[in-house]
């Protein structure tokens, strides 16, 4: 065999194979091309984010000495029996209206208390969003801790909590944030939960720190 025909060979085997490849990619693009909408829907649903602090508010009346359900349960990890618990469905109040010391420098905790008011079970896991807002319209998103969240099952009538951690300014030259609300996005939810701040005071303002002393956990039913 001459050299040229060689050549002449492998250039066609070539050509050949990019003729193969371009024809693969053709068929790979008609594919992604031809997907139906609803599986696009059911994405953008599933990517709601569990800190959102969007939509409207609906206003909640606190309740003190609040327990969590003993129905209250954690679900399997790899799928949740009920619903997710929306919004419409939960009134928010805190577990306790007495205490904490806002005049103490160290870290404490409150829980907020999430209520299903529904006939059925409902479930939900994950971070709420909590956003507090002063009366003169400031606002601090609190970040989250480091807890791994648990999917919880809540029955009608049951409760589950979070926590916020917080650190109450006690100087005269802290610089202060005094809440007024807090605005409560359950998890995987847009609308809100809005409760009066009752314990009065102002936190030590850490809105723009990395890791900031104030903050909050998942939603739990371990409380």
């Amino acid at each position: 065999m001459s050299r040229k025909t060689a050549l002449r060979r492998t250039r066609t085997r070539t050509v050949a194979a990019a003729s193969l490849i371009a024809a693969a990619a053709a068929l790979s693009l008609t594919a992604c091309g031809s997907g139906d909408s609803g599986n696009d829907a059911k994405g953008s649903s599933s990517a709601v984010a569990s800190t959102s602090n969007s939509g409207g508010s609906g206003g909640t009346s606190g309740s003190s000495g609040a327990e969590v359900g003993t129905k209250v349960g954690i679900a399997a990890d790899t799928a949740l029996s009920a619903s997710r618990c929306t919004t419409d469905q939960l009134d928010a109040s805190w577990a306790s209206e007495v205490g904490p010391d806002m005049n103490n420098d160290g870290q404490q905790t409150v829980l907020v208390m999430l209520k299903n008011t529904g006939s059925a079970d409902c479930s939900m896991v994950g971070f709420p969003g909590v956003q507090l807002q002063t009366e003169h319209g400031e606002t601090w998103d609190l970040r989250r801790d480091n807890e791994k969240p648990k999917p919880v099952t809540v029955g009608p009538g049951e409760q589950v909590a979070f926590d916020i951690t917080f650190l109450a300014s006690t100087r005269d030259d802290d610089r202060k944030f005094a809440p007024n609300q807090v605005v409560i996005t359950p998890p995987n939810e847009r609308r809100n939960l809005v409760l009066d701040w009752p314990y009065g005071g102002a936190l030590l303002d850490q809105s723009a720190a990395t890791h900031p002393g104030t903050f909050i956990g998942p939603v739990n039913a371990g409380h």
